[in-house]
């Protein structure tokens, strides 16, 4: 095999690998923790919509932490496989309503794990994610988490979903005023040369 054929097989795989990339782009990105996640709506981290795997950790004074993002609708799915400690994880609606939770996995055959998964269809809409160690917070909504934990790092892999669509804007056409004073100008003239062709 020659040099110049060797190229040329290198050119045409080079070449498939880049269509292939292109016709199938992936979409799911790492998201490292960010200062304290916190455990409120407020003071979440917010992730974007095609983050996969969330890393991050609690500490003695830091009992959760708590994520929120966007869901186009569909399958969601979370798991803390990887982490270091007994977790909990609870999917919250928008207003911190407790929609889902999980301490310990079990795979239908009796044995049971110490990550956290669950698994659901969700609506499109706004969401969050809480993860924090057993038993902290356990069933309850999200403003009950307590401030003081242990310490551990844990990862979050999750299901990507496409953004949201963007909402139609509604559009009222009302004149801006600009045009109304204008329009009030014009009327005022058209008046006041009436009343000179008439006092002539």
């Amino acid at each position: 095999m020659n040099l110049v054929s060797a190229f040329r097989k290198f050119c045409s795989g080079l070449a498939s690998a880049a269509i292939l990339t292109g016709a199938y782009p992936a979409y799911a990105s790492l998201y490292l923790e960010v200062d304290d996640a916190g455990t409120t709506a407020e003071t979440a981290n917010y992730i974007s919509w095609d983050t996969a795997t969330i890393i991050g950790a609690i500490h003695a004074n830091d009992g959760a932490d708590v994520y929120g993002f966007d869901w186009a609708g569909g399958f969601f799915q979370a798991d803390t496989i990887g982490s270091d400690f007994d977790t909990m994880l609870s999917l919250f609606n928008e207003s911190g309503g407790l929609l889902l939770f999980n301490d310990d996995f079990n795979d239908n055959s009796g044995v049971w794990y110490s990550h956290s998964l669950l698994s659901m269809e969700l609506d499109p809409g706004n969401y969050f994610l809480g993860v924090t160690y057993y038993s902290n917070n356990y069933l309850g909504e999200m403003r009950y988490y307590l401030d003081e934990g242990i310490e551990g790092s844990y990862q979050v892999q999750k299901t990507v979903a496409m953004p949201l669509p963007p909402q139609p804007q509604i559009i009222a056409e009302v004149p801006e005023p600009a045009t109304m004073a204008l329009l009030v100008i014009g009327f005022a003239g058209i008046m006041l040369n009436r009343r000179r062709k008439m006092g002539l």
